[in-house]
């Protein structure tokens, strides 16, 4: 009983009161599920259950290798020899195993026991199903889904992401990045080398905030892995986000190509739900107010509405005053509709606020529909104004 202990709090070196304080376990992989069976047996004294599961673990998922040095060391347990997980070691492979422990059991799905909503995403679009928040410091991936534009979590699973960890900066600096993307193709397994598995979803890095920002690199994708291995070790990759075939397949009925938003931050901040709902109404009222202001046809209040730094593909903020002080005196009435809006603070930028929608605007000569990304900066005076544009 004191090996079995020893192996629990010592050896394995994973825990904290946290994990099991919980009521129930979050969704997440099947493996996972069981891995955290089989310690919460252990932990309860419950030896030879422990092992049984240990054992239809390894016959579930006979390539997830840390499934089977964990049943190895139960073995070795009832022949009071020393496990494996619980000894020093400079074997990288091992090393690598007990870093995918720890991330995989020190999880702790606080947004369930609390009813916490993450801040970052503010709002989901009428045309969002699903989204991919990906909390990187963590190795966690969550499945967002958009009931009424709340993002309510229907499932988390366990991520690898870059050697160097995350902030991608430059190309081959093997960083993940940090930011908010879309999904834009489905790669099919037939295509690609065996390193990425059953498929690979690349997203939109460098996005237009990136390239802005003078970020590098290419070729982010969120994929597989060689079918000889059911996953990898928290940092492995060269900048991509990594799941195990299972979760892939799991994963790709809730993709809509170009449409699922993919948000990558490096720890999530959750927030009380009557916090989120006030977020939320404050957002959509300044833009709101933007969008009425628009149609007033009052150009200096329009004006107001961007800040002096403001920047576009076209336009710094002086370019910007003469194109609306020459257009609008051309104008009778403005109609502008604002459709399927995407509201999310960006990650790693105090006070930024990035919205993506359809945009339809009518006047008396001219009319036309485009989806529209802004970026609203919160300024010393209070006031949310527009940053940066990309159309």
């Amino acid at each position: 009983m004191k090996y079995i202990i020893y192996i629990l709090f010592t050896a394995i070196i994973l825990f904290s009161n946290n994990i099991f304080a919980e009521e129930t376990i979050s969704p997440s992989e099947e493996a996972e599920i069981q891995l955290l069976q089989i310690l919460d047996n252990m932990r309860n004294g419950n030896n030879d259950k422990a092992l049984l599961i240990a054992e239809n673990l390894i016959k579930d998922f006979p390539n997830f290798k840390l499934g089977k040095i964990i049943y190895a060391d139960l073995l070795s347990s009832f022949l009071q020899k020393k496990p494996m997980l619980g000894s020093k070691s400079k074997d990288k492979e091992l090393n690598d195993l007990k870093s995918e422990a720890k991330a995989r059991i020190n999880f702790n799905s606080v947004y369930k026991k609390e009813d916490l909503l993450p801040k970052s995403i503010i709002q989901l679009a009428n045309n969002v199903e699903y989204a991919f928040l990906i909390e990187l410091s963590k190795s966690r991936l969550y499945l967002i889904e958009n009931k009424s534009g709340v993002p309510d979590i229907i499932g988390d699973f366990y991520v690898s992401i870059g050697k160097e960890g995350f902030n991608k900066k430059t190309s081959g600096d093997n960083k993940t990045p940090v930011g908010v993307y879309k999904i834009t193709s489905h790669l099919i397994d037939e295509d690609l080398p065996e390193l990425y598995g059953d498929g690979a979803f690349p997203i939109n890095y460098p996005n237009f905030w990136d390239k802005r920002n003078n970020k590098t690199g290419y070729g982010i994708w969120i994929h597989g892995v060689p079918r000889d291995v059911y996953s990898r070790p928290p940092l492995t990759s060269e900048g991509c986000v990594v799941t195990s075939n299972y979760t892939l397949k799991k994963l790709k009925k809730y993709v809509k190509i170009g449409v699922t938003p993919i948000i990558l931050v490096e720890n999530v901040e959750w927030i009380k739900r009557n916090v989120w709902h006030q977020n939320k109404k404050a957002a959509n009222k300044f833009i709101e107010n933007w969008r009425v202001t628009w149609e007033s046809l009052d150009p200096y209040a329009f004006i107001s509405k961007h800040s002096i730094n403001f920047n576009s593909e076209k336009h710094d903020f002086e370019k910007r005053v003469a194109h609306i002080l020459r257009i609008i005196k051309k104008k009778t009435y403005i109609k502008v509709k604002v459709e399927n809006m995407n509201l999310f603070y960006y990650p790693k930028e105090d006070d930024l606020i990035f919205s993506d929608f359809r945009q339809n605007y009518e006047s008396n000569n001219f009319q036309t529909s485009s989806n529209k990304k802004l970026f609203w900066v919160k300024e010393s005076d209070g006031e949310w104004r527009i940053l940066f544009e990309d159309t």
